[in-house]
């Protein structure tokens, strides 16, 4: 749990300081539309704008996915944090201060001070780095990397030295938390103390989404090192399944290009942002995991994946598509020459040459093709079913069944086998959460449920709207009755209305969906008022809670005659329900409350 405290108070000052057009103008281009902004969705792919955004209220939305809410809540979705990283994020950037509780639990101050162990022994690496005549220095010109990249990454070393980090580090921190941090390793059994993990090595930073260093990976520099690489341990900060190297880095360049180039190892990584491929992401020299491409989805529609030529390399490829479709991605692999790696052919070939190879990347199933050859002259059926049978196995993954048929199709054409009967072996076969025909295209995020018109009564949406221009707050706050309203999302916006301080405050709703109902509800714009809409607006919203007494009224007086029960008190209050409804009626004139 964070140990922020943030009240309503502070949830106020920071809407108040954010400028929320600023903030979504980083990730998609934003014109002035009236008193609204608007542009290109940054949550799904469209070609004509429906995001709008309300400056003056902190709010947007957008009429084609359904994505809105406030400023925070813009940030937890593009950036994928959590509520109290998406308000510190904030609150740094507009320079508003968030208190502090005065209690913190152990497991918030141990994750801090991994952190701060961490970040500290990445100082002390870069500083080593730094000093002249480091054997990873020469180690790096001799691999023709400058000093200013290796700056740019924050690459380190780690001395040849059984204790350089620990008589650092050990008077700030204590042995056990280097220990946790995966920084020192505990000596075998029967011995006491320990040693530093990582040793006469280029070391590379592991970064967390918000940019932290959470652990390392490190490449021997003596020839009887063992492991050739070796990364941090599992940690609280470090989960390596859920982590991609370099993804802090090029996340900004992922959403300008609308793609993520995903590569293996560390030097992959490094060579194709040398060739100016800024949206690199590394899987850390291991198969891409369900996690990563997970993480991927929401930052970019397409992946190029560009992992080693060798058959180990390609066999990796093969298992990150399985992912990447899975999640809907529109993917394409890099040709590269048999055994050799990115590096290798930016050595080689040339920067320009690497970037040249990214941008004549095949289709995925092109390649897949190209890898598995089956119409290979001299195969046995056996063998020929064999290959196809891999590639069936990785088209049967993508979730949108129109593409999968499709896919299926050319793979058909390519493969001279019949197209029933490979559809036989790929359709789904009573799959469990199978999507429905056309669910979505690659690439394109699974879009948030857009708020119907009959979602919510017109009444109940005219009151939103409202609430949110600050309109009548105080008549509303003294007429409304919470029983009036139908819907529970209303309920407890108006309950939070109630609560403000001051009117043309925009309040903190903990339920995400409520924030996305305001949102909407100020940016549609069908509602036009006039000086008698807030008292047409009450009068309907009673009206429509009178006429569901009456017919529950109704409902209890058959019960009643049925049963033999008395009538008198239901009679008497459904006269004076008819009553109050009779005496609404001359205010309205007959006029619908949307033209």
């Amino acid at each position: 749990m964070s140990d922020l405290d943030i009240t309503d108070a502070v949830m106020a000052e920071l809407r108040a300081a954010s400028d929320i057009v600023q903030v979504i103008g980083e990730h998609t281009r934003l014109k002035k539309a009236g008193r609204s902004w608007k542009g290109l969705c940054p949550f799904h792919n469209e070609r004509t704008p429906s995001f709008t955004v309300d400056r003056e209220k902190g709010l947007y939305h957008c009429f084609g996915c359904g994505a809105g809410g406030d400023v925070i809540h813009f940030v937890r979705q593009i950036d994928r944090l959590d509520f109290p990283e998406a308000v510190e994020a904030l609150a740094s950037r507009f320079g508003v201060t968030i208190p502090r509780r005065a209690s913190r639990g152990p497991r918030d101050d141990r994750r801090e001070k991994l952190l701060e162990a961490l970040a500290a022994a990445h100082r002390f690496y870069q500083a080593q780095l730094a000093k002249p005549g480091n054997k990873a220095a020469a180690y790096l010109k001799e691999r023709d990397v400058s000093e200013e990249l290796g700056k740019r990454l924050s690459l380190g070393y780690a001395p040849d030295s059984w204790d350089a980090l620990s008589r650092a580090l050990l008077p700030a921190f204590p042995e056990s938390l280097l220990v946790e941090a995966g920084l020192l390793q505990p000596r075998q059994e029967g011995k006491s103390g320990s040693y530093d993990r990582f040793r006469d090595r280029l070391l590379f930073v592991l970064r967390d989404e918000r940019g932290r260093p959470v652990g390392f990976g490190g490449r021997t520099l003596s020839p009887e090192g063992e492991p050739k690489y070796l990364n941090s341990p599992e940690s609280p900060v470090f989960q390596k399944k859920r982590l991609l190297y370099g993804l802090s880095d090029a996340r900004d360049a992922m959403r300008k290009h609308d793609r993520a180039v995903v590569v293996e190892g560390y030097f992959d990584h490094l060579a194709l942002v040398a060739a100016g491929i800024e949206e690199t992401v590394a899987s850390m020299g291991t198969a891409l995991t369900p996690e990563q491409a997970g993480k991927l989805r929401r930052l970019a529609p397409a992946v190029v994946v560009c992992y080693d030529g060798d058959p180990a390399g390609r066999a990796a490829t093969r298992g990150a598509l399985s992912h990447l479709l899975a999640e809907g991605f529109s993917a394409r692999v890099v040709r590269l020459p048999p055994g050799r790696d990115p590096h290798d052919v930016l050595r080689v070939e040339g920067p320009e040459r690497l970037a040249a190879r990214i941008e004549e990347a095949p289709d995925y199933l092109t390649w897949l093709l190209e890898d598995a050859n089956p119409q290979e002259p001299g195969l046995t059926s056996a063998e020929k079913s064999g290959r196809l049978s891999s590639l069936v196995e990785i088209l049967g993954v993508i979730p949108d069944t129109i593409l999968r048929h499709e896919e299926c199709r050319r793979l058909a054409r390519h493969s001279g086998v019949p197209l029933d009967l490979l559809w036989d072996r790929i359709k789904p076969s009573g799959r469990s959460g199978e999507p429905a025909t056309g669910t979505r295209a690659p690439g394109t995020p699974q879009p948030v449920p857009v708020l119907s018109d009959g979602g919510i009564l017109e009444t109940e949406r005219a009151l939103l709207s409202l609430l949110v221009r600050g309109e009548s707050i105080p008549l509303i706050r003294e007429t409304l009755k919470d029983e009036w309203l139908t819907d529970e999302s209303v309920k407890r916006i108006v309950a939070a209305y109630r609560k403000l301080d001051f009117p043309s405050q925009i309040p903190h709703l903990s339920d995400e969906n409520d924030t996305k109902v305001l949102a909407r509800a100020d940016l549609e714009e069908k509602f036009e008022p006039s000086p008698t809409w807030p008292g047409q607006v009450l009068d309907r919203i009673q009206k429509a809670y009178l006429e569901r007494r009456v017919r529950s009224i109704n409902e209890a007086i058959t019960t009643a005659k049925t049963e033999g029960q008395p009538e008198d008190d239901l009679l008497k209050e459904l006269l004076e329900i008819q009553k109050e409804i009779q005496r609404l009626k001359p205010s309205w004139k007959g006029k619908a409350l949307v033209d």
